[in-house]
């Protein structure tokens, strides 16, 4: 093989693998209820700056994204709950990009508008076994522990006992991910669970959020604070963040990227 010969056949070779390469120039994962906002994003992104290319991998969780951060696996973590004090030790940073409504979901075919505490309550403890057109109610819940978990324990002692009830009833329906809880939700007749407005919107499930207490999740109702519930969701660093990384975290702060949070279900304080 003369010397021009392997010259072209190693350019060619660089060429076929650079989309490759290019592809993982930017690597988001983390907590599922972010990942159909950062994929929204992402194509908003790659419009304004062509130069770089945005992978956003499949759900791993926010422990699992603040791990691989900081780990160097992936360039940028999402998460939807606050640092824990090792992570911040271990070198994670972590920035607010916006706030979506925690809701209560179930499928859009179903009967009912609004929920309210005590009839939750009530169906976590076992004692509100069906919707108003007589469908059973079947909870999709997340495993104790979870973020989710604990903040619809957190609401009130007679929340907090009420799930953990439910978590020691045989037969429970228990979504490991944010997607797996919308598949469920989506597929089980009268389900309902907790999930974010921002997943809802995002990944245009066929869902409906319920009024809680007769107030509608949305950035409004969150901004005065009638709407309850709301997930904080966070940007997440490890160590050195790339060039890549850091446009794309200024890029959801501009105009453009703040649109498309709005688009998402989420409020910007």
């Amino acid at each position: 093989m003369s010397k021009l010969t392997a010259c072209l056949s190693v350019v060619g070779t660089l060429l076929c693998l650079s989309p490759e390469i290019r592809a993982e120039d930017l690597r988001i994962g983390g907590t599922g209820a972010a990942l159909g906002t950062m994929q929204f994003m992402a194509t908003a992104f790659e419009r304004v700056h062509p130069e770089h290319h945005v992978s956003v991998l499949p759900s791993m969780g926010s422990k699992g994204g603040i791990k691989a951060v900081v780990a160097g696996a992936i360039d940028l973590a999402v998460s939807s709950r606050a640092l824990a004090s090792d992570e911040i030790a271990a070198g994670a940073s972590g920035t607010p990009y916006g706030r979506t409504p925690l809701v209560f979901a179930t499928a859009r075919t179903a009967p009912g508008q609004t929920i309210s505490w005590p009839e939750l309550a009530d169906a976590y403890a076992g004692k509100l076994t069906q919707w108003p057109d007589g469908t059973r109610i079947r909870l999709i819940m997340r495993p104790s522990g979870d973020a989710d978990t604990e903040r619809i324990k957190a609401v009130s002692p007679a929340m907090r006992e009420a799930v953990t009830t439910a978590e020691q009833r045989k037969g429970m329906t228990f979504a490991i991910t944010d997607q797996d809880a919308a598949d469920q939700l989506e597929k089980v007749p009268g389900a309902l669970g907790p999930l974010t407005l921002a997943q809802i919107l995002s990944e245009k499930r066929s869902l409906k959020a319920l009024r809680l207490n007769g107030v509608a999740p949305d950035a409004a109702t969150l901004a005065d604070g009638s709407y309850p519930m709301h997930k904080e969701m966070l940007f997440v660093t490890g160590g050195k963040t790339g060039t890549a990384a850091q446009s794309f975290m200024a890029f959801v702060r501009s105009p453009a990227g703040r649109a498309v949070l709005v688009q998402t279900g989420h409020w910007i304080p």
